[in-house]
């Protein structure tokens, strides 16, 4: 494995459903799902830079940067922000791992297809919560360091990494590759995942691995709702729930998410994904007023309390069985 890749693998790893949590823009947000503006010109912008990089490679650089960063979106500025953060490592990547690039080019050169699908997803969450908002919605390509974070402009989405379909030529895909990649109809679980994320403003900040297990697993239990599925793969799961949950309950005070994200000999990659997604599944089972459970997910301000309530040993003790 090349030392990219390493690097972009040990990234994806640890954060790949890790969104950043950002102060908003005194941009008025739309309570509207119809009327969010979906934005892919940075795709088109992305693959007239990589035509032109890979035909020039000694200055891939600064052709990148004239003619995908320096004429990006809102989004694409955030996100290399938050994720890219470096030009030559970017460009090294793109143009080291060009197969790849050419063979999902088709894939997400064009995804109206999937609008119809996305804007369903809006709508259910805003039928479950009455005071969602609706930010834009931004495709970009990056280097494998995110399939999707959030930022003040909105959600940002990295379809390079959800671009794989069953026709696409993966031949001279390497193990690594393909174990990051992940299907491209997964990208309409992936937003409502960060859909949640945007509208989370109202939840208390904290540090510990309670807080942030919460946090991402509402976003995965609430994107299941509205979705179908998680944007994360739990299978791994199943047979370890109560060792990992008792772990868990040791550690949950303390300040150690990273540890609770990376694969380990005693659990799975993204364990505090799943703790929190448990913690909140069983507290929507505990509440009547559905729109209330949801309601109240969104508003968490004691986070000792609202697993007090979760009852999530009884549910945990009911995986086991």
């Amino acid at each position: 494995m090349t030392r990219i890749l390493k690097q972009a693998l040990f990234i994806s790893t640890v954060i790949l459903l890790e969104s950043c949590a950002t102060s908003f823009s005194s941009k008025k947000l739309l309570n509207d799902a119809e009327n969010s503006k979906i934005n892919t010109s940075d795709i088109t912008n992305f693959y007239k830079a990589f035509d032109l990089a890979i035909r020039d490679t000694i200055n891939a650089t600064k052709i990148f940067k004239r003619y995908y960063f320096s004429v990006g979106s809102r989004g694409l500025r955030d996100f290399y922000k938050i994720k890219i953060r470096s030009k030559e490592k970017f460009s090294d990547f793109a143009i080291g791992y060009q197969d790849f690039y050419k063979a999902i080019e088709p894939n997400i050169s064009d995804l109206t297809d999937l609008e119809s699908e996305i804007r369903k997803n809006y709508n259910k969450f805003k039928n479950l919560y009455e005071k969602a908002v609706f930010p834009d919605l931004y495709f970009v390509v990056g280097s494998f360091n995110s399939n999707g974070t959030i930022s003040k402009s909105g959600l940002l989405i990295g379809t390079e990494i959800l671009s794989r379909t069953k026709q696409t030529n993966t031949e001279n895909w390497n193990d690594d590759i393909l174990k990051i990649s992940m299907p491209r109809n997964h990208i309409p679980i992936t937003v409502s995942h960060e859909l949640v994320h945007f509208n989370q403003k109202n939840m208390k900040s904290g540090k510990t691995l309670l807080w942030k297990s919460i946090r991402e697993g509402s976003a995965e239990f609430i994107a299941e709702l509205i979705s179908g599925h998680t944007d994360g793969n739990y299978e791994e799961f199943e047979g370890k729930e109560m060792a990992i949950w008792t772990d868990f309950k040791k550690e949950m005070h303390k300040s150690v998410w990273g540890s609770w994200q990376r694969e380990s000999e005693n659990r799975p990659r993204n364990a505090g994904y799943w703790i929190g997604y448990i913690i909140c599944k069983s507290y929507y089972q505990q509440v009547g007023n559905k729109k209330k459970a949801i309601y109240d997910i969104l508003h968490i301000q004691d986070y000792d309390e609202f697993l007090r309530k979760s009852k999530v040993d009884e549910y945990v003790e009911k995986l086991v069985k």
